[in-house]
């Protein structure tokens, strides 16, 4: 069975997963669009290192077992999704999401916790830099200041420090390129809602899908929340408020940041593979997001 080869962590797994989503990937945005643009070899560069940021995430903060299945899913998922998505903005969002639920996530060990949390809120300001929408996972920071550390008010304070420090940089760059970095989070275009809930689109079918998903996840989480180890509870707790915010930007915002989605997904799955016994369901369960990559190829042709 394909699921007992990723059942140990190895360094082959993350060959094949850094394989699919680098040289793959750009060479299914070129087949599939037709045209060469750089965009597809920036998204070809970061989705390798997001995929290193999500296992990184998941074994670190012990989210799942020591195992590849997260490797797997997260590869499978993004390579379904990115066949609609030639955004190289939103890969770059994805990035320092990822950057800044790692350094959020690391407030558990209670050391450096100034420094994570100015990290992580840098990181989100970065992002929303480059889509203003990004903001609503400030939501995150404050949820990671409550869940770790609350008793200290300097701790609230640090998030404002990092908001006014980008902004500063990205004002002074705003003047000496004379180019809009800054000023551009206030042009009424940048903010369309184009998400899912505007109109039905047979292409959205597999963003559907992955929401349907998540919300399903959700429920689940909130059920079986007392059966969750305490001492990792607050960090699934960040990451069910992160995967809430990529599911209202997918529904109301724009259907792409369901790529920002995809890693609580992976985690969901492997959660649920790990309590699933009867055999072949387990390897469905397994197969899905392989499987979704023809969903959206059909979909999308």
């Amino acid at each position: 069975m394909l699921s007992r080869f990723f059942s140990s962590s190895q360094p082959f797994h993350y060959l094949v997963g850094i394989l699919l989503l680098g040289p793959t990937s750009i060479l299914l945005l070129w087949l599939l669009n037709g045209d060469w643009q750089w965009s597809y070899a920036i998204i070809g560069l970061i989705l390798p290192f997001a995929l290193l940021l999500v296992q990184f995430i998941i074994l670190k903060n012990e989210l799942t077992g020591q195992n590849s299945y997260g490797l797997f899913a997260y590869t499978m998922l993004t390579l379904s999704v990115i066949v609609g998505i030639v955004e190289w903005k939103l890969a770059v969002c994805l990035l320092l999401f990822l950057l800044a639920l790692r350094r959020l996530m690391s407030l558990k060990t209670g050391t450096s916790t100034i420094r994570k949390i100015f990290d992580g809120t840098f990181w989100i300001s970065i992002a929303t830099l480059l889509e203003p929408y990004m903001a609503i996972y400030f939501l995150a920071v404050f949820t990671a200041i409550f869940l770790f550390d609350r008793t200290k008010w300097r701790h609230w304070a640090i998030p404002i420090i990092a908001v006014v420090c980008v902004i500063v940089i990205s004002f002074t760059l705003e003047i000496f390129l004379e180019q809009p970095i800054l000023t551009r989070i206030f042009y009424r275009s940048e903010y369309g809602f184009n998400g899912l809930l505007k109109e039905w689109n047979p292409s959205d079918l597999l963003a559907w899908f992955l929401c349907a998903t998540a919300v399903i996840g959700f429920v689940i989480y909130i059920i079986k929340l007392v059966d969750i180890q305490q001492r990792v509870r607050p960090r699934f707790s960040v990451l069910v408020i992160a995967g809430v915010c990529s599911l209202i930007l997918a529904l109301v915002g724009d259907a792409h940041f369901v790529l920002l989605l995809i890693p609580v997904i992976s985690i969901f799955q492997v959660r649920a593979l790990e309590h699933i016994y009867h055999r072949g369901f387990r390897e469905f369960i397994f197969l899905l997001p392989a499987l979704l990559i023809v969903l959206a190829l059909l979909t999308q042709g």
